[in-house]
């Protein structure tokens, strides 16, 4: 999986937000996997000063998921298909917030977190619990 970050924001976000979107990548481990890719994958935007108040978003890749975003990529080839958020989070929330102790962008940077849960249908040892 790739993580694309619009800092400027796109679509609907552009100029007051930042955008996040999840395209599926060729990868080594392809043949093992099933196809198309059923989980959810949960985005989080980092608060850099307390493990809590993190910005979270989850991608349901499921059978109402329409076509592309979902099917295997072929190696050398890019994915055009990202599923995610025009408007993850406004440009304003990402400042200090002491009530909250919570600041996303620290020192010009921000640290994002992906993590993927399978949901597989004949090859359950795919599946985490």
């Amino acid at each position: 999986m790739r993580l694309r970050v619009e800092c400027s924001g796109f679509g609907d976000g552009k100029g007051h937000y930042i955008s996040c979107y999840i395209y599926l990548v060729p990868g080594e481990y392809d043949d093992t996997l099933e196809w198309p890719f059923y989980g959810d994958v949960t985005l989080e935007l980092l608060n850099q000063l307390e493990d809590r108040n993190h910005r979270k978003g989850v991608i349901r890749y499921n059978e109402s998921t329409p076509g592309p975003g979902k099917e295997r990529v072929i190696r050398g080839e890019v994915s055009k298909h990202g599923w995610g958020y025009s408007k993850f989070i406004p440009h304003a929330a990402l400042r200090h917030n002491p009530p909250q102790v919570c600041q996303y962008l620290k020192d010009d940077s921000l640290y994002f977190r992906v993590s993927a849960k399978v949901t597989s249908k004949t090859k359950p040892w795919l599946a985490l619990t």
